[in-house]
């Protein structure tokens, strides 16, 4: 075992010195990283929750459309013969 000098202490010192730079710096780097990788990731969700939402009230209105455009079309099927109301079905249908 060699002797402790004063030049062993400085060194010692300053790998110490080097490792805690080299820990704080891996550790910034560890913290930006999941900062980063956390913006992304609530990202993700706010536009998947806003999609889905966006999706179920684009269905209901598109099943509610059909739905009354497809009555709207018996009507006129079953009122073939009265021209007046066809037109005026025909008109509202056009605008949907």
């Amino acid at each position: 075992m060699g002797k402790i000098t004063v030049d062993n202490v400085e060194s010692d010192s300053d790998d110490e010195s080097v490792s805690k730079l080299t820990w704080n710096k891996l550790q910034n780097a560890c913290h930006s990283q999941g900062y980063r990788e956390g913006l992304v990731e609530g990202k993700e969700r706010r536009l998947q929750e806003g999609f889905d939402q966006g999706y179920l009230s684009g269905l209901k209105q598109s099943q509610n459309s059909a739905e009354m455009k497809g009555f709207l079309s018996a009507v006129m099927l079953h009122n073939s013969f009265n021209l007046e109301l066809n037109e005026k079905l025909k008109t509202i249908l056009a605008h949907m």
